[in-house]
């Protein structure tokens, strides 16, 4: 029952603070299913009684009708309801009810989607049929959902790094958390990579490999990126007011374009539906811990740079006829549509990413083929996710790897697909080489000298994510960006290198696990000491140019303007003064 409840409940109406001057006033919102004995509280928010203030949330509408109920905080509300305010029954579209301290009421509404506007000053509220596009006051639809410029990476190894003994420094070589220095420089945006059973072997040859486990802390090993880990985390990220993209990585071990090994605990399947089945239930009883905690991702990305498809190889690398391999492709709209039924049977806001592991202005036909292909075949996504790499454009036909090239791919991506764009990785060497005293000679890292940019040094992955930052404001088609990796690095702890790495191993009949070198350590936003480098700088000038303006001054300007509107897109208030948008911490957008 509660799963029903959860398929009505419009989203959360956010906190609003309102002009200090007028007596404020808790008022809340409530809808209940029409087979629900109990309600659902959506959510407390504060306002005036004279504000004129427009809200609307989008709600589905699952089975005919729902309760609702609107009152103040010294209004007494019981379950089971009084008709104190009065009732409405309609089958119209748009329905408005006016209340005074309080209101109940049943609304026969067909099933469909419908955006609700409470507006505080005429004392109504509305429940209108979203068909249209767009609400009172929602704006103009055309360029795109208005949001915050996510800007943020890959954190799934931080309790990894951390428990190696890692040490983080901000800008003035100040230690802290990592989750807080992140956050003073303006990260609002976090990946996070989920492993079925991490700590599984699968073969790659004659050489056995597994996520790496073993730290200081658990020498005989830890879970890392599994189920555990990834809620502590995700419980990081929101309490440092971040974002979450969640990625189901569909394996045991790493995944890309070429290799998506089905989990050893799923290897028996032998078929497609049996497949399908343990991705439902897995990523089912995920998003409801993800729930039950409080974290909830805004966005989740179905396996990792999916283009070959998902789930076609066994734990040794050998193609099963049975997988979702995209040469095969109604098995691997089967395996997607099964992830996105799941995702959304949780949590319907929740946006669903296919990631391609190409973003770039040389793979624009092979992507938009992709996409277009799955889609005829009845997949089912929210957003376009691709890998943008300066280093691996230049390989991939590329005439230009710098952030312009990217925008190509993404308007075209827009232009044929009509479907958002998500920067699911993108990495800049800062240093040509890994740490000399690590490895005992200079070994170059996996991004080389970024391609045709022919350099890696501090200032120029500066440069170059000033650059990705003003291509991205230059498309309100681009919802953000995730980086690769912020966090993994290398550095010496009491003497000793930290153990981290991409992947443990041993050969043959081995029984002892090393350490496969750490190829990504060279482009992290922290240096070798664990001090943060000016990229960093780059993104803290976003953040201050969000908070350029204050909640006040926006009320303000709304006595002297007709022209401010507040309204909700998806789950965050927007407040428009002209041509600038804000959300409700006076926040830029």
């Amino acid at each position: 029952m509660k799963h029903l409840l959860r398929a009505v409940v419009c989203f959360i109406f956010l906190a609003i603070q309102q002009n200090s001057v007028a007596e404020k006033v808790d008022w809340y919102l409530y809808i209940w299913s029409t087979t629900t004995e109990t309600g659902g509280d959506v959510g407390q928010f504060e306002a005036t009684d004279e504000s004129d203030v427009f809200l609307l949330s989008s709600c589905s509408v699952t089975e005919q009708g729902v309760k609702f109920g609107v009152h103040k905080s010294d209004w007494s509300v019981q379950y089971g309801w009084s008709d104190n305010g009065g009732s409405v029954s309609t089958t119209g579209a748009a329905v408005e009810l006016s209340v005074s301290d309080g209101a109940t009421g049943w609304l026969a509404l067909p099933i469909g989607e419908y955006d609700v506007t409470f507006n505080l000053a005429n004392a109504t509220i509305r429940f209108d049929k979203s068909d249209s596009g767009s609400g009172e006051g929602g704006g103009d639809e055309s360029d795109g959902d208005y949001r915050q410029f996510l800007r943020g990476g890959d954190l799934s190894m931080a309790t990894y790094i951390e428990d190696w003994g890692a040490k983080f420094y901000d800008r003035d070589g100040q230690e802290g958390d990592v989750f807080d220095i992140l956050q003073e420089y303006g990260v609002n945006f976090v990946r996070l990579r989920l492993y079925n059973e991490p700590g599984t072997a699968i073969k790659d040859g004659s050489t056995t490999y597994r996520t790496p486990i073993m730290t200081s802390k658990y020498p005989s090993g830890y879970p890392y990126a599994g189920e555990d880990d990834i809620l502590s985390l995700a419980k990081r990220a929101k309490d440092h007011n971040m974002q979450i993209c969640l990625t189901f990585n569909m394996t045991d071990y790493w995944s890309n374009a070429t290799m998506q090994m089905i989990p050893a605990a799923w290897g028996s399947a032998g078929s497609t539906e049996a497949l399908g089945d343990s991705v439902y239930n897995f990523v089912y009883r995920y998003m409801e811990r993800m729930s039950a905690q409080g974290t909830i991702p805004e966005y989740v990305s179905v396996g990792n740079e999916t283009n070959g498809g998902m789930l076609f190889q066994d734990t040794n690398g050998n193609s099963v006829s049975y997988g979702g391999k995209t040469t095969n492709i109604e098995n691997a709209v089967y395996l997607y549509n099964k992830a996105y039924d799941a995702i959304k049977a949780v949590s319907p806001s929740t946006q669903v990413i296919w990631h391609h592991s190409y973003g770039h202005d040389g793979k624009i036909g092979t992507c938009r083929s992709f996409f277009k292909n799955m889609e005829d075949a009845g997949g089912k996504y929210d957003i376009i996710g691709g890998s943008y790499y300066p280093t691996w454009a230049a390989q991939q036909n590329s005439t230009d790897n710098t952030p312009t090239g990217m925008l190509k791919w993404a308007a075209d991506m827009k232009n044929n697909l009509g479907k958002p764009v998500m920067i699911m990785e993108v990495g800049y060497s800062w240093t040509r080489y890994r740490p000399y005293g690590r490895n005992g000679g200079d070994y170059e890292g996996q991004l080389g000298l970024n391609g045709s940019y022919n350099e890696a040094s501090e200032a120029g992955q500066k440069a170059f994510m000033q650059a990705l930052h003003k291509a991205i404001d230059q498309d309100e088609n681009i919802i953000g960006y995730l980086y690769w990796d912020p966090i993994f690095v290398d550095q010496q702890v009491n003497g000793s290198w930290i153990k981290s790495c991409w992947a443990e191993k041993y050969s043959g009949s081995g029984t002892t696990w090393w350490e496969d070198g750490n190829v990504i350590s060279n482009t992290t936003w922290f240096d070798y000491n664990g001090k943060a480098l000016p990229v960093l700088d780059a993104i803290k000038a976003l953040k201050e140019d969000d908070t350029s303006t204050s909640l006040e001054s926006i009320y303000d300007s709304e006595q002297e303007s007709s022209a401010v509107r507040k309204y909700l897109k998806g789950q965050q208030l927007i407040i428009e003064v002209g041509n600038k948008r804000y959300d409700s911490m006076g926040h830029r957008l």
